[in-house]
């Protein structure tokens, strides 16, 4: 063989072994890249914390290791900037998770049940979105089983390279409140003082509420909402609002009637638009009885015509002893979110 041939198939077969030695360093880094991401899933948790017995720390291997809950042929859809800009569909997916009511119950909340429909669950995860949830929904409604911190998306595994999983809303009618890589579960109690049960003790009866004070924390507007304003609202019927479990006084099942309390907030001026699903509503009677209510299940639940300030019961005007309005909401099952007397509605 010519002396210049046999260079050349030399010189062939140098390149062939650089190019063998760097599809195996680009083999060998593409391995490196998924062991680091199932490792850093290993590590990464979700911290479970605030007002709760026992502050939980839970990575995915921790979440696989609870009961297990599936929602199938989940419809994702984007959030729109106003009511009037087009939906867009992003998928249809099914996830498998741990529900947040499971993940809440594990950690044990601190305060006695006939307190904890003011408290409030506020989920943060990556790029510090934050979303919040009310004891409510996901103790009282079927919402509860319909929000899961969510480990497997369509069969496949998720890894996030900040926090834990997606939190998935099946109930939700678009995805504001679906959050990825989730880093915070804390529990909040509204800080409002309760003096009904001192009242009882030392015999103080009330005057009846005639009118309530509408209060924006964030703005500082207040506005006052009476009865013309109740009954000028679009009235609402519930039929069958079960008041039991939490109640005081008051169980059984009744007939409600009054405006949605979103109709109440568009009164307001807090409209669609400008919903955010980091703030709440807080219902309180002047005797310290609260509740929460989350903006998703107010403004973007398909349970969403089911909150209402009531101003009459069986078809009656409500009497002094509720006051000119009370919170009803028909599908919880039970009477616990049920505010008699209220003094007070807060955007938070």
């Amino acid at each position: 063989m010519p002396i210049a041939d046999r260079f050349e198939l030399k010189r062939d077969i140098q390149e062939m072994k650089e190019n063998l030695s760097q599809k195996n360093v680009r083999m060998l880094d593409v391995n490196l890249l998924l062991f680091a991401q199932h490792a850093d899933s290993e590590t990464t948790a979700v911290q479970v914390k605030g007002a709760v017995k026992i502050p939980l720390s839970l990575s995915l291997n921790d979440l696989r290791k609870m009961a297990p809950f599936h929602v199938n042929g989940l419809v994702r859809v984007e959030e729109k900037e106003t009511a009037k800009c087009p939906d867009r569909e992003n998928g249809t997916d099914g996830y498998r998770g741990v529900l947040l009511r499971d993940i809440l119950e594990d950690a044990e909340m601190e305060f006695v049940r006939k307190w904890e429909p003011g408290v409030c669950i506020r989920v943060k995860g990556a790029g510090n979105r934050e979303v919040v949830f009310s004891f409510g929904e996901i103790f009282y409604g079927s919402a509860g089983r319909s929000i899961l911190l969510a480990y497997e998306k369509s069969g496949r595994r998720i890894d996030s390279e900040e926090g834990v999983g997606e939190l998935a809303v099946a109930t939700d009618v678009r995805a504001g409140r679906f959050v990825k890589g989730v880093r915070e579960i804390t529990v909040e109690r509204v800080e409002i003082p309760l003096s009904a049960y001192d009242d009882r003790r030392k015999n103080i009866v009330r005057p009846p509420t005639t009118s309530l004070s509408m209060i924006d924390r964030q703005t500082g507007i207040i506005r006052q909402f009476d009865r013309k304003a109740l009954d000028s609202l679009p009235q609402v019927h519930i039929r069958n609002a079960l008041m039991a479990g939490d109640c005081e006084g008051f169980n059984g099942i009744y007939a409600y009637e009054g405006p949605l309390l979103r109709s109440v907030l568009e009164w307001f001026g807090l409209s669609w638009e400008k919903r955010d699903y980091a703030r709440y509503v807080v219902v309180s009677s002047e005797d310290g009885f609260s509740a929460v209510f989350s903006m998703g299940e107010i403004f973007n639940s398909r349970l969403d015509n089911n909150i209402i300030i009531a101003g009459k019961k069986n078809g009656e005007v409500l009497g002094a002893k509720a006051g000119f309005a009370a919170s009803v909401v028909g599908e919880d099952s039970a009477g616990g979110r049920s505010v008699k007397r209220i003094s007070r509605i807060e955007v938070r």
